[in-house]
């Protein structure tokens, strides 16, 4: 089942790549051949700017004085993942008048940077172009269905729990009409996050913090690059890095959105059917014993934007919201190994 995920609008982040075609007429044998068979030389010229408002961010959901170590701490966590570098850049463009849907061109580009310039040559035709940054290196995700526009899925590893993602997805789907063209030409094409960044918060109310562990649960397990839609076939947990004592972070894909949920898209065991995402926490206790704490979430988790949600750990391990009407919470006492995450004792 396929569900839309919106593009938030929290962090502003956008990609840009601005593509300058110079056409220059190839060659043909006769002087009246129908010049859209001879091809043309099309020199693209890529220009990428990342624009990251990530800092502005965390300072607004961590805006205490008191918060200011933890604010500092966890936008160093983000800083690379969320850089103003791109890293790698896969590039295809697909027939797009035959009905075919063919992979005409393929290229992977090492950016390694904010900008940089390269050059491939294209037949003077139509086509459907699909962009993605930040996959060569992407362990938690995988590229399926390339030769194919409408097959093309950005997916997850088909693991048991998934591992943060170690740098943000962007991608971007774009008609470029070069069949036709004497003239050299511009256009522009923007790249969206594909990624979201959970944080979980924690205000102590123990006399010391105890072992902790959490999962981010209810994200998409794949993204239709063709389609720019998120997909929810096989939904995996995902393990939040441990950025300080008190604070627990995940980059992954997007929850259901509004749309999706409306639709009946089937819940987990335990969601209330308000519930977008969850986080699911395990604290351990000096004695041994483990308190489960299911943290609901009744809006979406958006792709292009962070959250973070502040919990107080109580003296039973059990946690509880803080300053946020929009998150529910379920607790077990004594959690029993077994369930959907096989913790680290």
């Amino acid at each position: 089942m396929r569900a839309h995920a919106a593009l938030g609008n929290n962090l502003t982040n956008r990609m840009y790549i601005l593509l300058i075609a110079l056409l220059a007429l190839g060659s043909c044998r006769l002087i009246d051949d129908d010049l859209s068979v001879c091809g043309v030389d099309c020199r693209i010229d890529y220009q990428m700017q990342l624009q990251t408002n990530m800092r502005m961010t965390v300072d607004d959901k961590l805006h205490e004085d008191s918060d200011k170590p933890l604010a500092d701490s966890l936008a160093n966590w983000l800083a690379p993942i969320f850089s103003a570098h791109a890293h790698d850049v896969e590039l295809s463009f697909y027939s797009a008048d035959d009905g075919l849907d063919e992979l005409k061109h393929h290229s992977r580009e090492i950016v390694n940077g904010r900008s940089t310039t390269f050059t491939f040559y294209l037949p003077r035709e139509n086509y459907n172009h699909l962009a993605v940054v930040n996959s060569l290196d992407n362990d938690q995700l995988v590229l399926l269905g390339q030769d194919h526009s409408a097959t093309y899925e950005i997916a997850s590893r088909q693991v048991d729990t998934l591992h943060s993602q170690p740098a943000a997805i962007y991608t971007a789907r774009e008609a470029i009409n070069a069949a036709g063209e004497e003239d050299s030409y511009v256009f522009t094409v923007n790249l969206y996050m594909a990624s979201s960044a959970v944080a979980l918060a924690l205000y102590d109310n123990v006399s010391a913090m105890p072992h902790i562990e959490a999962y981010l649960n209810g994200t998409a397990s794949g993204f239709a690059v063709g389609d720019s839609v998120f997909t929810f076939a096989h939904s995996l947990p995902v393990r939040c890095e441990q950025v300080t004592e008190r604070c627990f972070a995940a980059v992954s894909l997007p929850s259901r959105g509004i749309e999706s949920a409306a639709a009946g898209a089937p819940n987990r065991t335990g969601e209330t059917a308000e519930s977008y995402w969850q986080l699911d926490v395990f604290v351990t206790l000096p004695d041994g014993t483990i308190t489960e704490t299911k943290l609901d979430i009744d809006y979406p988790l958006a792709a292009d934007a962070l959250e973070i949600i502040k919990c107080s750990v109580q003296p039973d391990g059990s946690l509880v919201p803080i300053e946020n009407a929009h998150v529910g919470a379920t607790v077990q006492l004594d959690w029993q190994s077994g369930g959907d995450h096989e913790i680290d004792l």
